[in-house]
């Protein structure tokens, strides 16, 4: 009898020595600082309703009278259809896989009082996307290769995106870690628009979040629609509006070893969330091929140039 009480012991404490083995799923990997930046080189211009094209530091003129210079003095307006202030990029660690972070920063604004228009108040929002080095470079080349002057809608497969408002810069990252999740069933696009200017050193883009299926439009300050229907993610959007930069500078998103001087002389490089910080990938040497990271062309992107 006892030996029947000590097997059936045996048996109930199975189950519990499977279920006590808890497996922690693989984190994102981010750099400390960021490889790519650009500012000052941005330029947004927009087709006014009388037929002028019209050009503001940063931001997409708002769409008016060209010669009404109270339209555009208004400070709602002031931010235009949609601004830029900043795009920067981290290279992210995620298994075997090379990812960018990039964001997306813009000011938006409101009135406290709006049937008053008082109390204008502006803030700082930003807008991050998650997605492929790989699957960048590959749409970016097919552009390259293919650039007769036309314009290319590329749209890359998304691990996450969001959009957070009110942020300090200095905090953007820790705002990411804390809001990140990698979804490989990830339902959303990083939808790039991208023409060469008629200046070979200027590249003129225009960059947003779009649902898979539906129109669902974020990452920028307003939906602009056209006859009701919103032209994002169309081939048309370039006829009424997008921003410039240096080509150059615009191409450093590409070069993910831009900030290698910098990393090494801070003695940093990946890390987790300030939280979640691990010794063991300290020393890591995260330069290792890329022999199993996975692309799909059909799945990474499309373009049209229709």
């Amino acid at each position: 009898m006892a030996v029947l009480r000590l097997a059936f012991c045996t048996l109930l404490m199975i189950p519990a020595l499977v279920f006590s083995q808890r497996e922690n799923q693989e984190l994102p990997l981010f750099e400390s600082i960021p490889y790519f930046e650009m500012r000052d080189s941005i330029v947004g211009w927009s087709l006014s309703s009388d037929g002028q094209w019209l050009s503001a530091p940063k931001t997409v003129p708002a769409i008016g009278i060209s010669r009404n210079k109270s339209f555009y003095e208004q400070r709602d307006n002031m931010l235009g259809v949609d601004n830029i202030q900043s795009m920067i990029a981290y290279k992210v660690k995620f298994g075997k896989d090379t990812m960018i972070c990039l964001i997306k920063t813009m000011t938006s604004g409101y009135f406290k009082y709006p049937n008053r228009r008082a109390g204008w108040r502006e803030q700082t929002d930003m807008y991050y996307w998650l997605f492929k080095h790989e699957d960048l470079k590959n749409a970016l080349d097919y552009f390259s290769a293919n650039d007769t002057g036309q314009t290319f809608v590329l749209r890359i497969r998304s691990f996450d995106s969001k959009g957070i408002p009110d942020v300090d810069e200095d905090e953007m990252l820790d705002l990411i870690k804390a809001n990140l999740l990698v979804k490989p069933n990830f339902d959303r696009n990083f939808v790039l628009t991208i023409r060469k200017g008629e200046n070979r050193d200027i590249i003129q883009f225009h960059l947003l979040s779009l649902h898979a299926v539906f129109t669902d439009v974020e990452g920028v300050l307003t939906n602009f629609k056209v006859k009701g229907r919103t032209i994002y993610g169309s081939t048309r959007l370039f006829d009424f509006m997008y921003f410039e930069a240096d080509y150059l500078n615009f191409w450093e998103i590409l070069n993910l070893n831009a900030n290698r001087a910098a990393l090494e002389e801070l003695g940093g490089g990946f890390e987790l969330a300030p939280d979640l910080e691990d010794p063991n990938f300290a020393n890591d040497d995260w330069d290792e091929p890329l022999d199993s990271a996975s692309y799909d062309d059909d799945d990474a992107w499309l373009y049209d140039d229709d």
